[in-house]
C-alpha cells in the first residue's frame, strides 16, 4: 500500500502545530518533530519542501527571539517581592514535604501491620525474632 501523497498545505499545517506546540510548551520547534508528525523521511523532507524548511527555520528563528509576557514581568519585580515569593514557595513546599513524610510513615506502619498479620496467618516464623530469642 501507498502512502498519500504529501501537499504543500499538509506540510505547512504540521509545521504550524509544531510551531504552535512548541510555543506552548517552551521547547523548540525542530524539522525533526515535523517530519514525525508527518511520518516522512529526512532526505524525502529535504527533497521535496526545501523552500518550506526554510519558511519553517525563519518562524522558528523568529519565535526564540521574541521576549516571553513571562520575563516581562519577572523583570518588573522588585527584589523585595522576589523575596517574598521565595518565601512563600518555600514555605508552601515545606508543607507539601511535611505531609509526604507523613504519608509514608503512615503506609510504613500499614505495611509492617499487613505483613505481621500476612504471617501470622501463614504460619510463618522471623527467623530473626526466633534468633533473639535463643539464649
Amino acid at each position: 500500500m501507498t502512502r498519500p501523497t504529501l501537499t504543500e498545505n499538509d506540510v505547512k499545517l504540521a509545521m504550524d502545530i509544531v510551531l504552535r506546540e512548541s510555543q506552548e510548551t517552551g521547547r523548540r520547534p525542530t524539522i525533526t518533530a515535523v517530519e514525525s508528525r508527518l511520518d516522512i523521511k529526512h532526505a524525502t523532507f529535504y527533497r521535496n519542501f526545501p523552500h518550506l524548511i526554510a519558511w519553517f527555520q525563519e518562524q522558528a528563528d523568529a519565535q526564540r527571539n521574541t521576549p516571553k509576557p513571562e520575563q516581562d514581568t519577572k523583570q518588573k519585580k522588585s527584589p523585595d517581592d522576589t523575596i517574598a515569593d521565595l518565601r512563600r514557595e518555600n514555605t508552601q513546599l515545606r508543607r507539601t514535604l511535611a505531609i509526604y513524610a507523613e504519608a509514608l510513615r503512615q503506609l510504613t506502619l500499614d505495611y509492617e501491620e499487613v505483613h505481621s498479620q500476612f504471617q501470622q496467618s501463614a504460619e510463618v516464623t522471623d527467623l530473626a525474632t526466633h534468633r533473639s530469642r535463643r539464649p
